[in-house]
Formats: structure tokens, sequence, C-alpha cells
């Protein structure tokens, strides 16, 4: 069987990319393929100053990306609009699936700032009073929601006072090893005198901001102190390893493929308190925004 993609699908996975590897020298120069924050809602665009839906929900569950994906990697594989967001949404009633794109090359803290702006706006203009939120975020997604939550508390921002749930899915709030490993191999590279040599190492460093965020897990703008998780609301944090075997050698190098399950729970954040934390060992990277196990966990959290 031969399976058609459309034009239009096949742009916006390539401005996905070119926006997680250049999204900020894209932006800086107005280039189309850096990715405009956008809210969907059942697969369509969705205005944040004048949400019109058929049911409006007093719940937002909100589903994050990461880092050179679109909304659609939340999607269940052969099951159009199935998603952790739409079978919360069924299980709690009363309560609306959105899901957010992003420029993932940007600053986290300038996407955290626009975030907590457009959650406002959302909120404030919601058709109905909006009494719950939920915010999902898949690896670079959770440490957005991170930075939205700090700068929508500094802002004095309403939605920050709902009661709110924040469950971080492989997010590498202490890095992501494949980031490190990428800063470290530039920064060696470029020291070295040959000039061929020298190249690989500028290509390399030829990363976004938001890639560059990675390496330490920055959600804040510079100069701002390492700030808690936002108190009065919830935390969940969700890890996966590459092999079911926890203590096998793989897992130890890799964890999920990108992100170690100290640096998902957040081992080394100062004065973190998790409600809740669970690790799926066999469930890889990708595969934790996608798959049953995660989603019976969060219902388990959530519901």
């Amino acid at each position: 069987m031969v399976v058609s993609v459309s034009a239009g699908k096949i742009r916006q996975h390539i401005s996905a990319i070119a926006s997680g590897f250049l999204g900020d020298w894209l932006e800086a120069r107005g280039n189309g393929l850096a990715v405009p924050m956008t809210v969907f809602a059942g697969g369509k665009v969705l205005d944040a100053d004048n949400p019109e839906l058929a049911e409006p929900g007093s719940t937002l569950c909100l589903s994050l990306h990461g880092l050179m994906e679109l909304e659609s990697v939340w999607d269940f594989p052969g099951r159009a609009k199935e998603h952790y967001g739409s079978q919360l949404a069924r299980a709690l009633g009363d309560t609306s699936a959105l899901k957010l794109r992003f420029n993932s090359g940007r600053p986290i803290y300038r996407n955290g700032q626009d975030l907590a702006d457009l959650m406002e706006r959302l909120v404030v203009d919601w058709p109905v009073p909006v009494k719950r939120v939920i915010l999902l975020g898949h690896s670079m997604g959770g440490l957005l929601v991170r930075s939205a939550c700090y700068y929508g508390s500094a802002k004095g921002h309403s939605w920050v006072g709902k009661s709110l749930d924040c469950v971080y899915i492989g997010s590498p709030h202490d890095g992501s090893w494949l980031a490190i490993g990428a800063h470290k191999a530039a920064g060696k590279l470029n020291k070295v005198p040959r000039d061929y040599v020298k190249v690989v190492g500028e290509v390399i460093d030829l990363r976004s901001e938001g890639i560059r965020n990675l390496s330490r897990g920055e959600v804040f703008e510079p100069g701002t102190e390492e700030q808690p998780l936002l108190s009065g609301a919830r935390h969940f944090a969700v890890s996966g390893l590459l092999v079911k075997s926890e203590r096998h050698p793989v897992n130890v190098w890799f964890g999920d493929a990108l992100v170690h399950r100290s640096s998902a729970h957040g081992v080394r954040r100062q004065g973190w308190e998790l409600t809740g934390k669970v690790n799926f060992p066999g469930v890889d990277h990708v595969r934790l925004a996608r798959h049953p196990i995660v989603s019976k966990q969060l219902q388990e959290w959530l519901v």
C-alpha cells in the first residue's frame, strides 16, 4: 500500500526541524520556516483572543511537543486525533484538549514568556470560566512548562492560580546527554589548530539557543537565579529507558535515548518536590509521548 503525504505536511515537518536547529536565526531574519506559536483544538488553529469551540470545557489540557517536533508527536499511530489529551478529556469530562506548536529553536525563556501570555489570554477569553489547567510537556516541552509557570507567576497571571497540574514527560531538567555532548564536542574541536577539523566544530556549534538551553536544562532568562517548581501546583515526572532491564549498560549510558532518568526527575535541582514520578523501562524517548502505559499513568494521576 502506498501512503501519500501532502506537500503541506512535508513542509511542516521540514519547518519544525529547521526551527529546532536554527529557529532563532530564522526568526531574526523573518524566514517563513520559523514556526509561530500556535494553539490547536481538534486539529484546527484556535484563536487565543477569541477561542470558539462547540463545547468548551472548564478544564484546559494543553500538550506541548519537544525539540524539532510538531504537535502530531502526541498522536497514537493509526489512531487519528487520539492522544493523551483527548483520552484525559473523555475521562474527566468538561475538558478541552488543546495542543501547542512552537519554534523550538528560540531560547526557552522567550517561549516561556510568550506561552505565559498566551495562557493568560486563553483563560481570560475562554467562553466558560476556567477551573483547572493541565500542562503536558514532552522533552523540551516540559522545560517550557516550567518556564511559563515562572513567568506567569512573576506577571501575576490568573491562570497560574487555577488548579494546575504540570506533567514533565522525558524532560531534561538537568540537561540532555546528547546536547551536552554536542556542546563539549564543538568546544574541543574549535580549539584544534587544523582548519578542516575546526570547521567540523564550527558546524556542530551552529545550533539554536533552544538546543544550547537543553545542555543544562536552562529555562530562565540569563542572570535569573534558579527557581523552584511553582508552588500551589502539582508536578509529575515521567522517564523512560531504552531496555526493559533497568541496570542494562545501554540504559546507564543513554537513558531513554536522549535523556537520563535522573535528569528527567530533576535530581540535581534543589528544593524540588514532585507530586509523583515514574520510570518505564523499555519505553524510549519518542514513544513516551504516545504509549498506552504512560496514558494509564496519567489517568491515575490526573483523573
